[in-house]
């Protein structure tokens, strides 16, 4: 299955949140702008980057009637811990089965214990990211599997009306170079100022706006 493209409406879904309420899309029907984040969640250092860049721009997004789910892979229990110990401020949802990425969409690829194995140590090489202002998360030992999975990252924003307006998928590893083995990046969301046109878009669109 393809990931969603421009123009289609994006499937509802309800999960848990870290915050402690289950959260919906139909939630915010008719009054918000959605940005669904698909992420491996706080376990991931580069997912974290991410985070604490949405965070950032998070009261410019707020003034655009737009909310943020960061749908992640983590644990209702563990999420509440993350919730709980580092300042997140947008809902921090719990897909720990797949469920709705899969309906977005999004693909997790097998590889052999080879690939495994040389993804954790390149990964293991590399710098790590700079801090930022979430701080930084331990992963718990369970955490460590979907960490090295080959999934994909997706990041869509939603209008008022449940409609897909912009998109970006494909997998979290990208090739960065072939010395000493072949690396590993983690793919980029878009800039703050390029959610920012996006959101300015749907809300011109919108006949509430």
């Amino acid at each position: 299955m393809a990931a969603l493209e421009v123009g289609q409406r994006a499937p509802a879904f309800r999960l848990p949140s870290g915050q402690g309420p289950e959260v919906g899309l139909e939630d915010y029907r008719g009054r918000s702008n959605l940005i669904v984040w698909f992420t491996k969640g706080m376990a991931c250092a580069f997912c974290r980057q991410h985070m604490s860049q949405l965070a950032r721009a998070y009261p410019r997004f707020k003034a655009l009637n737009t909310e943020v789910l960061e749908v992640t892979l983590t644990k209702p229990d563990r999420a509440r811990f993350y919730v709980k110990s580092f300042p997140i401020p947008f809902p921090y949802l719990c897909d720990p089965d797949y469920r709705v990425r899969r309906s977005y969409g999004l693909d997790v690829r097998s590889h052999s214990i080879v690939w495994y194995a040389k993804v954790f140590y390149v990964a293991s090489k590399a710098p790590h990211p700079p801090p930022n202002e979430l701080g930084a998360a331990k992963p718990a030992l369970g955490e460590f599997p979907a960490l090295l999975a080959d999934e994909d990252l997706g990041f869509f924003i939603v209008d008022r009306e449940g409609v897909v307006r912009y998109t970006l998928a494909g997998s979290y590893v990208m090739p960065a170079g072939s010395s000493p083995a072949p690396g590993i990046m983690a793919r980029a969301i878009p800039g703050n100022d390029e959610i920012i046109r996006h959101l300015e878009q749907c809300e011109e669109a919108s006949p509430r706006a």
